[in-house]
């Protein structure tokens, strides 16, 4: 019963502008049939249909809430990251409410929970890069041979998920560039590559209260816009069809060398290598954290106990 403007998005001297109208989000409600009626009579007496008219009734009847004040603009002394299994309850928690779904990963992966102020307050991962983006393969300068190239991925990580539920002005900024340094360090212990950058794909689009998904704060953190990919058709990377359509969408390229670090030249697999799969194994077993131990240290800081 809603409907989402034409034109909603525009840009303004290269920058990306906000319009005052946001787009709408869709509700269901189940009316009785004598008030169905009524709507639809006042529809017609002023050119509106059942979603329109509901909202312009509304409009009239409802006071603006009143706005609450945005909190302090964010400390970095008070952000952490904690490195956890993708089987964290928390972790699942924020993951379930990313616009992304989640359909597993493929390959090499860590991931966190982002805390502020001792709170959970989102989540932030890196996995293996894409294989595939013409844009992104320019800019690293990927060899075309696709056994070198394969090599050459590893030290690329892709920031593959980002959710922060907490609107504390530039968190965004400072959790990604906290991210990078963890990461480039647990990555390199754990897989024994050296990291030569970053990349992520940011799905552009209007949001509900108003403003837009661009990719802000990397740019904010000097990641660099390569471009928009072509999107997938009606199969996924692998073949399969598919009707996702976050998967079909055009996405913002964004990636971020580490100044003086190379490509990867070599790199030994952990597939069909039973050896190599339980030293990486035992080595996650050291790197993350306790469950209990995790629980128990958020509960601590929430309350302002220390040992």
């Amino acid at each position: 019963m809603t409907a989402t403007p034409k034109g909603h998005r525009s840009r303004a001297g290269g920058r990306f502008a906000e319009e005052a109208t946001p787009p709408a989000k869709p509700v269901l409600v189940y009316l009785p049939e004598p008030l169905l009626q009524r709507l639809d009579a006042y529809g017609r007496q002023n050119g509106t249909g059942r979603g329109r008219s509901i909202t312009n009734l509304l409009e009239d009847l409802l006071p603006p809430p009143t706005p609450l004040a945005p909190p302090p603009r964010a400390q970095k002394d008070l952000v952490r990251l904690e490195l956890v299994k993708r089987s964290n309850p928390l972790y699942q928690q924020f993951r379930s409410r990313h616009y992304i779904p989640d359909h597993g990963l493929v390959g090499q992966q860590l991931q966190y929970l982002v805390f502020y102020r001792g709170e959970v307050v989102g989540v932030i991962g890196g996995a293996s890069a894409v294989f595939t983006s013409q844009a992104r393969d320019e800019y690293w300068g990927f060899a075309e041979n696709r056994a070198t190239k394969t090599r050459q991925l590893n030290s690329v990580i892709n920031n593959n998920i980002f959710r922060l539920e907490y609107p504390a002005a530039n968190l965004a900024t400072i959790v990604i560039a906290k991210w990078r340094k963890q990461i480039q360090r647990d990555w390199e212990e754990l897989y024994g590559v050296v990291v030569a950058g970053f990349e992520t794909f940011v799905v552009e689009e209007r949001l509900w209260n108003g403003k837009t998904r661009n990719g802000a704060c990397y740019r904010a953190d000097n990641w660099e816009l390569l471009g928009i990919t072509k999107g997938y058709g009606d199969r996924n990377v692998r073949g399969r069809e598919h009707k996702n359509k976050i998967l079909k969408a055009k996405k913002l390229i964004y990636c971020r060398r580490i100044k003086g670090r190379d490509l990867c030249t070599s790199y030994t697999t952990s597939w069909n290598d039973p050896e190599r799969q339980k030293e990486l194994n035992q080595k996650r077993l050291e790197m993350f954290s306790d469950p209990l131990d995790l629980l128990l240290e958020t509960v601590r800081q929430d309350s302002g106990v220390t040992d």
